[in-house]
């Protein structure tokens, strides 16, 4: 999450009605991501609130017990296959 990424958001969602949520990576075995910091989204969200997006920071729950969204299941029983990016987007975040 860069601020590049923040301005190509606002440039794709120009003109669509729309609200954009933030909710922060939760991390697991098996994944190469990591969460980005609280810090950097509130960085990302206010340049997108500048812009007229409206834009909300939500917080997840139950990180603490592998039971946040994408986490449910045993840990490590399944390998997680890497997120690619679907071709019609490749062009708009340059991949």
């Amino acid at each position: 999450m860069s601020v590049d990424d923040a301005y190509r958001l606002i440039d794709l969602v120009q003109g669509i009605p729309c609200k954009i949520n933030l909710i922060q990576f939760n991390p697991h075995c098996g994944s190469l991501f990591r969460p980005t910091s609280t810090e950097k989204m509130i960085e990302f969200r206010n340049i997108l609130a500048e812009a007229k997006c409206l834009v909300f920071m939500r917080y997840s729950k139950g990180d603490d017990q592998m039971a946040a969204c994408g986490q449910l299941g045993k840990p490590g029983a399944i390998p997680t296959p890497l997120i690619r990016v679907p071709e019609q987007f490749k062009l708009a975040v340059n991949v």
